[in-house]
């Protein structure tokens, strides 16, 4: 399958190639650049109009910066990092926070998998079909709940359309070769319409072999044996995957708005890096969605959003026997309304709405340590904004009603209620200063709650607790942009106190498999899991992201900027001790080479400082250099085709890498040196 997926795509290209090479234009067009609009935040209507960072990807950035997870996607971005977990899986992870604290929504709603519940659990969310990537901060995310204190992430593709195409048809083809692992992608998507209604196709294919390091796979400074016999050396075992999926969606789109539906499947099969037993994972999941928009039903009434996602998803992991050990399962139904309004009073635009989440989690199996649940939740949300002048104030509040219903276990319920308010002083034109404080709730999931077994994904025997009540965070942030003509510059500054902060931490002791007893210590001839347990403290974090931009050289067909950059997060705890998982001090530099919209390269050099705060029982990591780069090539073919090539060298110095946000640093560290090929074609 792989063969014929790579033939098809070269031969397609090929195709496409020779029949447009005579319409071949060298010459530039005038652009016009408008400014980003914010799909995720309705009434923040551009990027330069929200208080708290934004980072969007799309076009050729986000070509050449997707990855095969959401994770390794964004991991450059300002304040985000990669928790990885083996190659297969890349959980975002936002100013230290993740899992439930960092949303991952699919076209504005939640992606309805299980990656929140577990560190080995991917995102079904798939980059490589993105159009656009936004991640937001600050009072908009109550539009999509209360627990993202993170913020949130919204992948954007077209699987329902919105909107008409000049032409009656788009359609784009990739291939991609990684030779860290021997990667290869191949995408294809297509939009086609007939009058009023308009459809969508897409589809891929991902490969991969085991992923290739810089040394050994264990780390024996940190309390693991070298001479392990799943130790390896330049590659890391069982980190193969194979993964496709395909999207069908259309919709009707009049003056009115439109409504439009979609279906997806996706199959992703991937196996965690070896530090007990050998295990994989069978990701199966089938999503419906509809979506639509109604202009000016009403007087006063900008628009009416409706939208209702529905999800079967499974996830079985299989160990070395080919045994299924735990089997999770997901049946989720999400449904929500945003209303649009005009000015009300001193509100001069805001929105309101209401949604509904409804879930049955269960895991099956000898080994399931988390009960059947049916989890409902239903939230009622607003957001407004005032302008008085050089001043834009933005308010939020949400509430929420949670219940969780656990086999076996008394019926939990929570009510969360979150507000949060900022305001944007545009104080001359070249200068914005933000301030923005939030009071959020969230509460606590099911795992948190009830999981009581052993996890051989995660190498630990997991524990709950049932008692355990809604986390409470308080955040303050500063924000200053400044945009002149020798330099383009964002500094944020950012403290939270966090009550009662749900969190799971090593505790010291271990659980033997053979004994099925808890020990304090274990022999080299016993097989023993660490013991991870749940838990409510007071923390606390701070910290910063800042980069300053300068043209270097600009002229009328190219143009070099210089780009400085640094973030840092520290998260410790009241009573004593530190937040496990943290990512470290990170800075760096970047080059950036464009020449018109044709040929484009940058040079981006990392430090990352040694994590020394990791937690109780947890292991430190080393500080390291990264260095990477990217060149690509956009040819105009005609009007509307083009012709994308580029290539990317990741960590080019070979540095053995141990991730401080991935809880298997000990057991694999990231992937070593490797170049990524790439060729996109659009017609």
């Amino acid at each position: 399958m792989r063969q014929i997926s790579i033939l098809f795509i070269f031969l397609v290209s090929l195709m496409s190639l020779m029949s447009l090479i005579p319409l071949v234009s060298f010459a530039a067009d005038n652009v016009i650049k408008l400014e980003d609009v914010l799909v995720s935040s309705p009434l923040a209507n551009t990027k330069a109009a929200t208080v708290l960072p934004v980072n969007i990807l799309e076009g050729k950035e986000l070509e050449m910066k997707t990855a095969n997870s959401i994770g390794e996607t964004l991991k450059h971005e300002l304040g985000i990092h990669n928790a990885s977990f083996g190659a297969g899986v890349g959980q975002p992870v936002i100013r230290g926070q993740t899992g439930s604290r960092v949303k991952v929504l699919q076209n504005s709603l939640d992606s309805l998998d299980a990656s929140s519940l577990s560190p080995d659990h991917a995102n079904s969310t798939e980059p490589l079909l993105a159009r656009r990537i936004e991640v937001i901060r600050g009072p908009a995310t109550l539009l999509y709940g209360s627990g993202a204190i993170g913020g949130i992430i919204n992948v954007l593709d077209n699987r329902i359309p919105e909107t008409l195409l000049e032409n009656s048809f788009h359609t784009a083809l990739e291939q991609r070769f990684n030779s860290v692992s021997d990667e290869t992608s191949s995408v294809l998507s297509h939009d086609g319409q007939y009058k009023k209604f308009a459809w969508h196709l897409d589809g891929f294919y991902r490969q991969r072999n085991n992923v290739g390091i810089a040394g050994n796979a264990m780390n024996g400074n940190n309390g693991n044996n070298e001479n392990f016999e799943n130790n390896t050396h330049g590659f890391i075992d069982n980190t193969d995957a194979e993964s496709w999926s395909a999207t069908l969606g259309g919709s009707w789109i009049d003056d009115w708005g439109f409504i439009g539906f979609s279906v997806n499947y996706l199959d992703n099969n991937y196996g965690i890096p070896i530090a007990d037993e050998k295990v994989r994972i069978a990701l199966k999941q089938t999503r419906y969605d509809m979506k639509a928009e109604i202009k000016r039903p009403f007087e006063g009434i900008k628009m009416v959003k409706l939208r209702l996602g529905v999800n079967d998803y499974e996830h079985s992991e299989i160990e070395e026997t080919g045994e299924v050990g735990t089997k999770f399962l997901n049946d989720a139904v999400e449904g929500r309304v945003e209303v649009l309004h005009d000015n009300i009073g001193f509100i001069d635009q805001g929105v309101v709405g209401f949604q509904i989440d409804s879930k049955q989690f269960s895991a099956i199996g000898e080994e399931a340590f988390v009960p059947l649940s049916d989890i409902k939740s239903y939230g009622i949300f607003m957001v407004e904004n005032v302008f008085l002048g050089d001043w834009t104030y933005e308010m939020g509040l949400r509430i929420e009603h949670q219940t969780i219903d656990a086999e076996g276990f008394q019926k939990k319920t929570h009510t969360p209620v979150s507000a949060s308010a900022s305001a944007l002083w545009d104080f001359n034109e070249e200068n914005t200063l933000g301030l923005s404080f939030s009071y959020a709730q969230r509460a606590p999931e099911a795992q948190e709650l009830f999981a009581d077994g052993v996890h051989f994904a995660t190498n630990s025997y997991e524990q709950g607790q049932s008692d355990l009540g809604v986390e409470t965070t308080y955040n303050l942030e500063l924000s200053f942009k400044g945009d002149y003509q020798w330099a383009n510059t964002e500094i944020n500054l950012f403290h939270s106190w966090n009550k009662d902060y749900i969190n799971q931490y090593h505790n010291g002791q271990l659980y033997n498999l053979e004994s099925e007893a808890f020990v304090s210590q274990c022999t080299n001839n016993e097989s023993c899991l660490a013991v991870l347990a749940t838990r409510q403290n007071d923390a606390r974090f701070y910290g910063f992201e800042s980069k300053i931009l300068f043209p270097v050289w600009e002229s009328s067909f190219s143009n070099v900027d210089l780009t400085l950059f640094g973030d840092y997060v520290r998260g410790s705890f009241n009573q004593g001790g530190d937040v496990p998982r943290l990512p470290p001090l990170r800075y760096g530099m970047q080059l950036d080479y464009a020449n018109n919209d044709e040929l484009s390269a940058n040079l981006r050099f990392t430090r990352v400082e040694a994590q020394h705060h990791a937690g109780d029982n947890e292991s430190t990591t080393s500080g390291y250099f990264l260095l990477s780069t990217a060149v690509s090539y956009q040819l105009k073919l005609n009007k509307d085709s083009k012709l994308l090539l580029f290539v990317k060298g990741n960590n080019l110095l070979n540095k053995n890498i141990r991730n401080a946000s991935s809880h298997l640093r000990n057991f694999a560290p990231e992937a070593g040196r490797g170049a990524e090929l790439g060729l996109r074609i659009s017609f």
